[in-house]
């Protein structure tokens, strides 16, 4: 059963809503006004979210190869005798929440396309993050868990 998106113009009449996994290229994807009702259109978007779920997993790596950088520039933590003002207010920290930022919205997107139930847009997210962890993930280091949120 569709659900029709509401919105002024008829694209959302030729691309319903399903709840369910289903194929084609007529797909609203995360906006009414978003719709990919020409093959090309829909193929564009397939290989844009492989490359977000690419870039998503090398920002996984990013994050915590500046954080091991990071580390190794201050020594140990147990020699880190920064105040809790310092550490908050350094620029690492705050480069960090800003990734972590970034990070936690793509995976929001991500998971939002996913939700499409559009079974290409799942398969383009999810070989774009094996290929992502294929390329990034021999290297990572098991101190750090850059996963901690929803992926």
């Amino acid at each position: 059963m569709g659900h029709v998106h509401g919105g002024p113009d008829d694209m959302e009449m030729s691309c319903p809503m399903q709840m369910s996994f289903h194929g084609g290229s007529c797909e609203v994807i995360l906006f009414p006004s978003w719709a990919t009702t020409e093959a090309g259109a829909f193929v564009g978007a397939t290989i844009g979210f492989f490359l977000l779920a690419f870039a998503y997993e090398g920002l996984k790596y990013g994050r915590e190869l500046l954080h091991v950088s990071d580390a190794s520039k201050r020594g140990t933590v147990a020699n880190d005798k920064r105040t809790l003002r310092q550490a908050l207010l350094s620029r690492m920290h705050l480069v960090q929440t800003l990734l972590h930022l970034l990070q936690v919205s793509v995976s929001y997107i991500l998971m939002l396309i996913v939700m499409t139930y559009n079974c290409w847009l799942c398969l383009a997210v999810v070989l774009g993050a094996m290929c992502g962890y294929y390329v990034f993930g021999w290297v990572r280091n098991s101190s750090v868990d850059p996963t901690e949120h929803c992926n």
